[in-house]
């Protein structure tokens, strides 16, 4: 069984790219995701600063597309609200986009 097919709480992170406007005034990533540990670390000079990485469920990189992120979190749980289970999506918009499901 898909562990992602049992009820619970699942996160996500997705790192959004750096917009226009913090290139232009010449700011630098400060955090990196690392797909493979599904972590997300905050970085100084390109390094991983020691104790500031975070571990979620699954975490998607600057270039994954929202279907991603749908196929991951959303598909399942918009079939279960349509059986009638609960389902909640929360999105928090800042440094990284932040995605909850329940």
């Amino acid at each position: 069984m898909d562990a992602r097919s049992s009820e619970g709480i699942r996160v996500a992170i997705r790192m959004r790219p750096l917009n226009e406007r913090e290139l232009n005034s010449g700011q630098e990533k400060i955090f990196r995701c690392q797909n493979e540990y599904n972590a997300v670390s905050q970085i100084k000079d390109n390094q991983p600063i020691e104790g500031q990485t975070n571990y979620f469920d699954k975490v998607f990189g600057e270039k994954d597309a929202n279907k991603d992120v749908y196929r991951y979190l959303g598909k399942e749980m918009v079939q279960g609200v349509m059986t009638g289970i609960n389902g909640t999506i929360f999105a928090c918009k800042g440094l990284v986009d932040t995605v909850a499901g329940f």
